[in-house]
C-alpha cells in the first residue's frame, strides 16, 4: 500500500467515525463526559455506570467520554444501530482530587491506554488532556510530546483525536478561564493536529469568541463541576453555542441532575434544535 492509499483510508475511517459524534451536518454534538470515576473515584451519579449510559443514551446523548474499564464493561451501550458514539481517555491525572484524597497540588499524569487499545475496543475517537502553566518548563513539553504522538497514532489508525488543552499549572494563576490561555491551548492543540477540541468555557459568549477564532477544528466545551443553579448550566451552554462553539462535553450538570435523563434531552435540543434557556427552563422545571 503506497502512502496516498494509506492517507486516503485514514481519512476515511476518521470521517466515519467522527460522523458518530458530530453530526454530518450540522457538525453538532451532545456528548456526556463519564470519566469522572478514572480521577476521582466514587462521585454522586456513578455507581450504577450501566444503568446512567443506558439512561443517557437513549435521552439523546450523541457519544461518551470514558475509562478503558467502562468501555469494556459496558460495551453492549456501544454496539447496534443508533448508538452512542464511544471516545476512550487515554490518560490519568490526579490533578483533580482533593489534599484529603491523596490529591496534589499541581498533580501529574500518565497515558493508561494507547490509541491501538482504543481501535480494539471499537472507539470511535480517543481523548487526552493538554496541560500548559507547569512550574517545570520540561512537564509540559513532555505533556506535548505525549499527545502530538496520540495524534500521530490517529492518523495511522484512522480514529477520531480529541484534544482537551487547560491552563492548570503554577504558572497561570487564580484565573485559568481568561480568553487569551484557553485560546492558546486551543490553537496549539490544533496544530498538534486535533480532530476536535474540549477546552474550558471563559464565561460568556464575548469573550470565548475570541477562542474560537483562534481554533481551525470544531470546539465541544468542558462541563466542569456542577454550577450552583440549573440556570446557570444552561446559559453555559447558549453562550459557548452563540460564540461558534459546535457543542458540550458536560458530565457533572447531567448525571448529577435531579433528572438526568430529562436534562440530557433538554441540553441534546440546545444543542441541535436551537432551545433558548427560557423554553429549556420551562421544560425542566
Amino acid at each position: 500500500m503506497n502512502p496516498l492509499q494509506s492517507d486516503m483510508m485514514s481519512s476515511t475511517g476518521k470521517t466515519i467515525r467522527l460522523g458518530r459524534i458530530l453530526h454530518p451536518e450540522r457538525r453538532r454534538a451532545a456528548v456526556v463526559a463519564f470519566d469522572h470515576g478514572l480521577h476521582l473515584g466514587v462521585i454522586p451519579g456513578v455507581l450504577n455506570p450501566g444503568q446512567v449510559l443506558e439512561d443517557l443514551a437513549q435521552a439523546g446523548a450523541d457519544a461518551f467520554l470514558v475509562a478503558p474499564g467502562i468501555a469494556r464493561a459496558y460495551a453492549s451501550v456501544f454496539s447496534g444501530r443508533g448508538a452512542p458514539g464511544l471516545i476512550l481517555r487515554l490518560d490519568w491525572t490526579n490533578r483533580w482530587r482533593e489534599p484529603d484524597m491523596l490529591g496534589s497540588e499541581e498533580g501529574r499524569g500518565r497515558m493508561i491506554a494507547g490509541v491501538d487499545d482504543a481501535a480494539r475496543l471499537g472507539a470511535d475517537a480517543v481523548l487526552a488532556y493538554m496541560f500548559l502553566g507547569y512550574q517545570e518548563p520540561e512537564a509540559e513539553a513532555r505533556q506535548v510530546e505525549e499527545v502530538a504522538r496520540v495524534a500521530r497514532s490517529c492518523e495511522n489508525l484512522g480514529i477520531g483525536c480529541i484534544i482537551e488543552p487547560m491552563a492548570r499549572g503554577l504558572r497561570v494563576g487564580d484565573n485559568p478561564y481568561r480568553p487569551e490561555l484557553i485560546a492558546l491551548g486551543a490553537r496549539v492543540a490544533c496544530e498538534l493536529g486535533a480532530d476536535v477540541l474540549k477546552t474550558d468555557y471563559s464565561g460568556d459568549a464575548a469573550s470565548f469568541r475570541q477562542v474560537v477564532q483562534a481554533a481551525f477544528r470544531p470546539i465541544l466545551i468542558a462541563g466542569g463541576p456542577r454550577t450552583p443553579t440549573l440556570r446557570g448550566a444552561l446559559e453555559m451552554v447558549a453562550g459557548a453555542l452563540q460564540a461558534g462553539a459546535r457543542g458540550m462535553f458536560i458530565g457533572r450538570n447531567v448525571f448529577q441532575a435531579p433528572n438526568p435523563s430529562r436534562m440530557m434531552g433538554v441540553l441534546r435540543s440546545m444543542i441541535h434544535e436551537g432551545l433558548d434557556v427560557e423554553a429549556a427552563l420551562s421544560t425542566l422545571e
